[in-house]
């Protein structure tokens, strides 16, 4: 199994996990010219933006380590394109990360991983 398909089962494994867990999800793999956001759900009055990084080891460290400061960058403001052609005007945002480990079949969910 490639990479591609590896995340893929990440990220469906993830909204799965989401919608078992009463989460609304509203979008997946919402793509911009400047980035993509592999998954958009609402928690309650927050409208939270997620990255998914799945893993077979932690040979080149933990999932999240992956989400750099540009990385970042491109999610905010892919998430400000989401919001605006949404009408999400007024909503409490919140950026969270998964990190799924593909082998064991776990999934760390890490709340409000960073700030905007």
């Amino acid at each position: 199994m490639n990479n591609y398909e590896i995340g893929r089962l990440g990220e469906d494994a993830v909204a799965y996990y989401l919608e078992k867990n009463g989460y609304e999800v509203l979008d997946r793999n919402y793509r911009t010219a400047r980035g993509e956001i592999d998954i958009i759900f609402s928690d309650g009055d927050y409208l939270v933006f997620g990255e998914v990084k799945t893993r077979n080891s932690l040979y080149f460290g933990r999932p999240c380590q992956a989400v750099d400061i540009n990385k970042k960058i491109r999610i905010v403001n892919t998430a400000k394109n989401f919001m605006v052609k949404n009408n999400f005007y007024d909503m409490n945002i919140r950026f969270d990360v998964f990190e799924v480990y593909y082998k064991s079949r776990k999934i760390l969910h890490i709340k409000n991983a960073y700030d905007t």
